[in-house]
């Protein structure tokens, strides 16, 4: 199974002088991937992630991204929303040609935690052939501003929320005549999730969500950029001391 790796990263960061812990953008589509690992261990600053066309089932090990404004991932196996609550900075997200269904409808208001939020695209899912499904995502993201491409108007975000009860009291009666389980299928996780990777610091893994461990995540972060920084100053210091050696006659 083809794997999220340090080398892949750092292959994947030329634009950036192979640099990974500064990252901001990176193209992981079309790898056959079936999970994603690694990235916030290594490469936090991320703010744009392409991972269309890959076998990924599930969204895990995202929650150190704190500045991902955008995340693609259109042509993969997704079935449900979830373990995207703490990307702070997400504006827009694409779900193109997934797999969430009717029964996954029910966990895309945990998409409310993401208060940027603007624009999400569930097109070719099986939930957009849901009777009332854009006025339920509509209802369910109240922060959206564009879902499918098409913009949210002030009117149809009042009717939305008018039908939600109506729209989402059916669905769920669906769902259990189909066989079901409704509770399940509304429970999503927020969890910090253990990476497969040997390098994993074990402090920071299954930590509660609460103020004390986003004040640590943010202080962690702070901590590798000014270390980053200071070995970059210190590489400069060294390569400008070499060159006034080498220049002395």
């Amino acid at each position: 199974m083809p794997r999220i790796t340090y080398e892949l990263l750092q292959r994947r960061a030329e634009h950036n002088e192979g640099m990974v812990s500064t990252l901001e953008e990176v193209a992981l589509h079309q790898e056959d991937i079936e999970k994603i690992e690694c990235i916030g261990q290594h490469a936090r600053h991320l703010k744009i992630i392409y991972m269309q066309n890959n076998l990924i089932m599930k969204f895990e090990n995202l929650h150190r991204l704190k500045e991902l404004e955008y995340l693609n991932v259109a042509l993969n196996n997704i079935t449900k929303v979830e373990n995207l609550q703490r990307c702070e900075s997400l504006t827009k997200l694409d779900l193109t040609v997934n797999f969430i269904d009717k029964a996954g409808m029910l966990s895309l208001p945990s998409l409310q935690a993401n208060e940027f939020l603007k624009e999400i695209y569930l097109t070719g899912n099986p939930c957009a052939d849901v009777e009332g499904y854009r006025e339920f995502v509509v209802a369910s993201i109240p922060q959206l501003k564009k879902l499918d491409g098409k913009d949210i108007t002030h009117s149809e975000r009042i009717l939305a929320k008018q039908n939600l009860p109506a729209i989402q009291k059916r669905i769920e009666k669906e769902l259990e005549i189909e066989g079901v389980d409704v509770d399940l299928a509304k429970r999503v996780e927020d969890a910090y999730n253990a990476p497969l990777d040997d390098d994993i610091d074990p402090n920071t893994v299954a930590r509660p969500w609460s103020i004390e461990t986003r004040i640590k995540d943010h202080r962690e972060m702070r901590a590798e950029r000014d270390k980053h920084e200071a070995q970059k100053k210190g590489n400069m210091d060294k390569l400008c001391g070499g060159d006034a050696k080498a220049s002395k006659p």
